[in-house]
């Protein structure tokens, strides 16, 4: 037999041709079409999950927690502030501690200090005792601070009283410091 002969026209293998392509574009419409729909449907899920409402809280949730630390950021800053400028005070700040302490050391012990005042420049001192030898004594003391020129360069005398019925002797000083 013969295999070559071919028995259908041209015009149905041109047909057959056709309806395979057809077929493919109805099979790529079907199945575009399916993919859209699922596609969607997806996205309609996931924007039901993704809520606007619920993104806005988690906003706002956000916005009032940064807002919180600025404020935090803030007052911490003007605590950071305030603790430096009370450190430029101490810094440049006297110590009359020492400078108190060194004077009492040169007031004997039966002598009551009536009244102390010291700042930058001056130191007055009001002191009484039942002795006069005490008061010589600090005041001795208080020369040699002066000659060993510590903490005093001048000393002057402003007043000096008696009671006379208590037998109690008060005196006055003032200094001016180095």
């Amino acid at each position: 037999m013969k295999t070559d002969i071919n028995l259908a026209s041209g015009v149905l293998v041109e047909s057959v041709s056709k309806n395979k392509s057809l077929g493919i574009l109805r099979i790529a419409a079907v199945s575009s079409i399916i993919f859209i729909t699922a596609a969607s449907i997806l996205l309609f899920f996931l924007i039901n999950q993704i809520s606007p409402s619920n993104v806005k809280k988690e906003e706002d949730k956000i916005l009032f927690s940064i807002k919180f630390l600025r404020e935090k950021q803030a007052k911490i800053a003007i605590v950071n502030s305030k603790i430096l400028d009370i450190s430029r005070i101490l810094d440049t700040r006297t110590n009359f501690d020492s400078e108190i302490n060194s004077l009492l050391e040169k007031i004997p012990s039966n002598i009551s200090v009536n009244s102390l005042e010291i700042d930058k420049t001056k130191v007055a001192i009001t002191v009484s005792s039942n002795s006069l030898t005490a008061i010589d004594e600090m005041l001795n003391n208080l020369f040699e601070m002066l000659s060993k020129k510590q903490i005093i360069k001048s000393l002057t005398i402003q007043s000096i009283s008696s009671d006379q019925g208590g037998g109690s002797y008060s005196l006055s000083l003032k200094a001016n410091k180095l």
